[in-house]
């Protein structure tokens, strides 16, 4: 039987936003935005894994995309190689997650890209190591068991799927302690003018809260409570 030819797929050309753009997204959080946006959230498994440095965490960049076969990191090696500074390393593992494509090497490899940290749909590895090098990586948890070379294909920089969030190269990543947001650059405009707006919104109801209103008021969950009772 003949053996099957392994494909793969390698862009090194990656349409990142402008640097103005992406300044701007600095201003928010993917938190001031959640009340607006329902989709580009992917789902709250993959979470921070505290491998930043201390203090409060924002990180912003364009997402360089990475497609997977389970247990071969062919490719997620390949894509430290294709990293450009800001950029953050977004791998699809296919559903995987026994074996961790992703440790202090590969890790180090894409600092020394320039690449500000990485969303593994999957597990990672050496998560001291890579503490120590704040680095911030959003994961679904932690393996001993690693994914090794076997050259059975993979992609980079072709859409891909995280968490049950498509994702595009060249997608904007926001991410912050509390999750991550994918943000496709034309709708990046729109993403700002959400979290500005809540922002100053939040700053309203912060001051009517020290000013001693409820917030079961100022949130009109009164209003509500009664309808229901009336009904």
């Amino acid at each position: 039987m003949p053996i099957a030819e392994v494909k793969c797929m390698v862009i090194n050309d990656l349409d990142r936003p402008d640097e103005t753009l992406l300044n701007n997204l600095e201003s928010i959080s993917p938190n001031d935005v959640g009340h607006h946006l329902h989709f580009g959230f992917p789902c709250a498994d993959i979470s921070y894994m505290e491998t930043g440095s201390s203090g409060p965490l924002s990180v912003v960049g364009p997402a360089l995309t990475v497609r997977i076969p389970p247990e071969d990191s062919t490719m997620v090696h390949k894509a430290t190689e294709v990293a450009q500074e800001g950029d953050i390393i977004v791998v699809d593992m296919q559903g995987h997650t026994e074996h961790a494509p992703w440790g202090e090497i590969t890790t180090r490899g894409a600092m020394s890209s320039g690449a500000s940290g990485a969303v593994i749909d999957g597990s990672i590895t050496d998560s001291h190591d890579i503490s120590e090098l704040n680095f911030p990586i959003f994961a679904r948890g932690k393996s001993a068991r690693t994914t090794r070379l076997h050259g059975r294909g993979g992609d980079i920089n072709v859409p891909i799927q995280v968490g049950g969030t498509v994702v595009d190269p060249g997608d904007i990543v926001l991410m912050n302690e509390d999750g991550i947001l994918f943000v496709p650059p034309e709708e990046a405009e729109a993403a700002i003018q959400y979290g500005q707006e809540a922002i100053e919104e939040e700053s309203k109801v912060l001051s009517q809260i020290e000013a001693g209103k409820s917030i079961a008021d100022i949130s009109t969950a009164n209003n509500l409570i009664e309808q229901m009772e009336s009904e």
